[in-house]
């Protein structure tokens, strides 16, 4: 009775790690495989029922073309998606693109001071209420007078 809820567990964990992601760029590189047997088929039945039988070899080597530009195309569009997707990820939990041992690196070696994006606001002159305003306007009029 456990063993099939442990076989589950893994394939829910296979499904969502692994095939999930690829799910879509499988079925279209079977579905782009199919057609190009399917043409490769009906090519060779044409080329047989009109005695082309010099042509074959080179239905052979489209269909060997077909499966390699499927192959290729899956790479290219859905293993090279994920591949950026992960460098990415991983960049943001080592920070900013650092290998571990370089995060490591940095974290020993601290700047003197810290920028963290709120310099401009930090640097700013302070606030100053009304009463602050007001007083140093008549200090101002009181030295403008002598």
């Amino acid at each position: 009775m456990l063993m099939p809820l442990l076989r589950s567990g893994v394939l829910y964990v296979i499904w969502r790690r692994h095939i999930r992601q690829r799910a879509l760029g499988i079925i279209v590189t079977v579905l782009a495989i199919l057609a190009v047997n399917l043409i490769h088929t009906e090519a060779f039945a044409f080329f047989k029922a009109t005695e082309r039988l010099d042509l074959a070899p080179l239905a052979f080597y489209f269909r060997w073309l077909g499966w390699l530009l499927a192959g290729i195309g899956y790479l290219w569009f859905v293993e090279r998606k994920i591949a950026k997707a992960s460098k990415v990820t991983r960049a943001q939990k080592n920070g900013a693109g650092k290998s571990p041992r370089q995060a490591n690196q940095a974290e020993t070696k601290k700047p003197k001071e810290q920028h963290d994006g709120f310099d401009a606001l930090r640097n700013n002159t302070p606030l100053r209420s009304r009463a602050e305003i007001m007083l140093e306007r008549k200090k101002r009029e009181k030295s403008d007078r002598t």
